[in-house]
């Protein structure tokens, strides 16, 4: 290349990279999120508040969000302890028991997902190693009721307030319980709410390991007789159920001896009118 075909070469990378520039970083706003309902790949997921979720199933790694936010408006790290739910309110604390090795790990709920009806949480990548997770994994979730409820609290919307006659400025109500605040301004009557969201530790803990067989569970009904014609008409069997509330009898198929098997018997399941069947672990 001539030392006059260089400089204009090189004069015009300049000019490109002048004319570059990087998008911004989105901004970060945490906010309490609970959110329509929403098509995975196989059917709707209804989210709905809850904070005594436990639950046994199939755990996945997460990928990244699209623009880089959660749902809750959290700025997504693949090294943070975060993860997604199909249909639990945002964020939530919950802690995740692997079954295989019994390590667990605390982690908070941020986005929604995984869209797979066969698997019931997504983890971060650091997460998911820590749990030691080298594929799809049995796990146990357990929500932390009394953290989830503070972050519902302190980060969701307030009741309206009448402050027609605050003062000029702003008035700022703190908790004596949790130390949570929220400031109402003298223009508006709607309370802002404000809580810490900061990171978890990065650490886990070590408990005993847990069942590892996997099934697929059709539906819990109220009557033997419907459990009985779901089992029939899907190849699954009835047994009791404890979850109380009515729902007594369970339809249910397994166990499997693999994941591959389990997620075979769950698209079947699907395939003979069942809707909301997911992997349990027992």
């Amino acid at each position: 290349m001539s030392l006059r075909n260089y400089g204009a070469a090189l004069a015009l990378l300049l000019l490109l990279t002048a004319c570059h520039r990087d998008e911004p970083a989105p901004a970060a706003h945490p906010h309490y999120e609970l959110g329509s309902a929403w098509h995975g790949t196989h059917g709707w997921f209804y989210p709905s508040e809850q904070f005594d979720y436990r639950a046994t199933g199939l755990a996945t790694r997460q990928h990244a969000p699209v623009g880089g936010l959660t749902a809750d408006g959290e700025a997504w790290s693949a090294n943070g302890m975060t993860g997604a739910h199909q249909t639990l309110q945002l964020p939530a604390i919950v802690s995740v028991r692997n079954l295989l090795n019994g390590r667990i790990v605390r982690i908070r709920l941020t986005d929604r997902g995984p869209a797979d009806p066969g698997r019931i949480i997504a983890l971060s990548p650091k997460a998911a190693d820590l749990l030691g997770m080298k594929a799809d994994t049995p796990v146990e979730v357990t929500e932390d009721e009394a953290a989830s409820r503070s972050l519902a609290e302190g980060l969701g919307k307030a009741p309206a307030q009448n402050i027609s006659a605050a003062p000029v400025g702003e008035v700022r109500e703190t908790s004596l319980s949790d130390g949570s605040s929220r400031v109402y301004g003298n223009d508006s009557s709607v309370a802002q709410a404000s809580v810490a969201v900061g990171p978890l530790p990065a650490t886990w803990m070590q408990a005993s390991p847990g069942p590892s067989g996997l099934y697929v569970l059709m539906g819990i009904f109220s009557g033997h007789a419907t459990a009985a014609s779901v089992a029939l008409r899907c190849g699954g069997t009835v047994l009791h159920a404890s979850e109380g509330a009515g729902l007594e009898w369970r339809a249910v198929g397994g166990p499997y001896t693999d994941i591959a098997q389990a997620d075979a018997a769950l698209d079947r399941t699907r395939l003979c009118g069942v809707e909301g069947a997911r992997i349990i672990v027992e």
